[in-house]
């Protein structure tokens, strides 16, 4: 769900604002730069932020989904037929987006490599396997960005030879591989887990990568005198999409399944404080739950070691289950083994205040 808001944003900014990024550049990049440090401060301070914010609008900025975008706009520009409308369009700003891309990006890094990157030079073993490989696939993707970001500026590309320019402007492709490996590393357990906002940006991302590598491909094959080739690129794109969505539907079935099994059913509790335990992302969470007249009227977390800015989002979902006397609800977008973590603890809790038959009968 991040990266279809952030890529709806970017392609919002690109048609509304890109003549003025054209001229004025460093205004831009003044702005970027100060969201990435905002961003990155807030995140070491551990300031608490609203919750619609911090649901919203915190993960387009801090966690990458923006950055993203503007990278997935960079990249498949180039897919783009010579002299098509879209590449006449896109060109002329695609330095420009990849700076701001980076600015963000390095932005991002320094708010979670905090935790991330310190954990992986310390105590890489407390890193589940998924998270160890996606913070590998960040280093990987800062020594690449680092130079492309340096020659992206036009006062540097001037005093670059041509060739050399152009060859290090490759590397974006290993770039590009990466990033696409690093965001499934971090969704697919949460779109395994039946979150719906993971398995939309499993699917989004599934289908934008996966079609850009077919249209490049093609791109590549054709030169410049195939007149069918936008024909061909949006057959094909359309063909990723329904494999992107069939792997989504895959991913969600069994996970789905299981959530319902052990749901209880809304309204069925006897009063009392009922405990319950479940794995967060780093150790469990325990909760207490109090039903008052079958209904849940507080969740106190009683002990958690799971990181933050992670586990603050993940907070969210008790208000959820309160308001709606239900623990049927998502996940919380980016922090999604902190929220399910709550929400399982909760569900084992209930399972205890849970009426059996016998005692309904009374």
């Amino acid at each position: 769900m991040t990266f279809f808001i952030s890529l709806c944003l970017a392609v919002l900014f690109v048609l509304s604002l890109g003549g003025f990024l054209r001229k004025k550049p460093a205004v831009f990049y003044m702005v970027s730069a100060a969201v990435a440090a905002v961003t990155a401060g807030l995140t070491w301070l551990g300031i608490p932020l609203p919750a619609s914010f911090s649901r919203w609008v915190w993960p387009v900025l801090a966690r990458g989904g923006l950055a993203g975008a503007f990278f997935v706009i960079v990249m498949v520009t180039g897919a783009f037929p010579n002299g098509s409308a879209p590449m006449k369009r896109l060109a002329p700003v695609r330095g420009q987006l990849s700076i701001i891309a980076s600015i963000l990006t390095l932005g991002h890094n320094a708010a979670y490599g905090k935790t991330y990157f310190v954990r992986l030079f310390t105590n890489p073993e407390e890193l589940p396997l998924n998270q160890l490989l996606a913070a590998l696939c960040s280093i990987a993707m800062l020594i690449i960005m680092l130079p492309l970001f340096i020659t992206s500026f036009l006062t540097v590309r001037r005093h670059m030879n041509p060739k050399s320019w152009k060859k290090l402007q490759r590397s974006a492709y290993v770039f590009y591989g990466l990033l696409y490996c690093h965001i499934l590393l971090l969704t697919v357990p949460g779109a395994l887990k039946g979150d719906r906002g993971y398995l939309l940006t499993v699917f989004v991302y599934s289908a934008v990568f996966l079609g850009y590598g077919v249209c490049r491909i093609l791109k590549a094959l054709s030169g410049r005198k195939s007149g069918h080739l936008a024909k061909r690129q949006m057959i094909c794109s359309a063909v990723c999409c329904a494999a992107a969505l069939t792997l989504c539907a895959v991913l969600s079935n069994p996970a789905v399944v299981e959530a319902e099994e052990i749901l209880p059913e809304t309204g069925t509790w006897r009063d009392g404080v009922f405990t319950g335990s479940a794995m967060g992302m780093n150790a469990p969470v325990a909760v207490s739950v109090t039903v008052q007249e079958g209904k849940i009227i507080e969740i106190v977390i009683d002990s958690s070691r799971d990181d933050e800015p992670y586990f603050t989002d993940a907070l969210t979902v008790i208000d959820e289950i309160i308001s709606g006397n239900s623990v049927d609800i998502d996940t919380v977008s980016g922090a999604t083994y902190s929220s399910g973590g709550i929400i399982d603890a909760v569900t084992k809790a209930l399972a205890q205040a849970q009426i059996t038959g016998g005692e309904a009968g009374e």
